[in-house]
């Protein structure tokens, strides 16, 4: 079942940091019929392509016991540029730093699952009654210019090619790193090679800068016709 399959739900997409636990709640609320019936892991490339898409306006990232919680106000920051973020945490986290980092709502795990349905369908209500947000999408060239063989590549395709904002190579690699782990700097300078070699056929290159020991990916744009002509 695909990511797009799961909008008649008021939840339309389920990121997991410790699948385990996760699936054991998706479980008790399957009667309740709130959210998807399967969730993504955090790194999920097939998951950040939907997002990317604007296919999943409401997204609840749960946190179950025994989950790497290292940056987690980092990793709602991050996912707040796509989608309307509820977190579902352990009491014990601090949910005023998730708020402040964008979470719409931050509920306890423990929460009764009847009253964690109603107040799930009440955060789809007010998503619903809100203004409509634009999140991060990739512009039509991503489809009429450009298709990354990779599913990875898609992803940093869709990222880069957003004109709402700039990547420090640090959220970057929080983004694309699975729960416990972020990507590698490495790995993901090797996966911008292999983007800006694909790029390059299509006139195209990433532009970026490097200061103070990080890069900063400010986007995709066309390289001129005297610069193509002189390679």
């Amino acid at each position: 079942m695909s990511a797009d399959e799961a909008t008649s739900h008021p939840v339309d997409m389920v990121l997991s940091l410790h699948r385990e636990g996760t699936v054991r709640l998706l479980r008790t609320m399957r009667s309740h019929h709130v959210m998807p019936p399967f969730c993504h892991p955090w790194g999920s490339e097939r998951a950040y392509l939907a997002l990317l898409r604007g296919a999943c306006p409401l997204t609840l990232l749960d946190v179950p016991d025994g989950a790497a919680t290292f940056e987690l106000e980092g990793r709602v920051r991050l996912l707040r540029d796509f989608t309307t973020v509820v977190v579902l945490t352990p009491r014990h986290i601090d949910a005023v730093s998730l708020l402040r980092a964008g979470a719409v709502n931050v509920l306890p795990r423990d929460t009764p699952p009847m009253e964690l349905a109603s107040r799930l369908i009440a955060e789809r209500r007010w998503l619903v009654l809100s203004a409509t947000r634009g999140g991060l999408r990739a512009p039509p060239r991503s489809e009429q210019m450009l298709s990354p063989r990779q599913m990875s590549q898609q992803v940093l395709f869709g990222l880069l090619s957003s004109a709402t904002r700039s990547w420090c190579c640090h959220d970057l690699c929080l983004l694309l790193g699975n729960g416990p782990t972020p990507l590698s700097r490495r790995a993901l300078q090797g996966r911008m090679v292999r983007l800006g070699e694909r790029l390059a056929e299509h006139g195209m290159s990433v532009l970026s800068s490097h200061q103070w020991g990080r890069t900063t990916y400010m986007g995709i744009h066309e390289i001129p016709v005297r610069q193509r002509e002189g390679r």
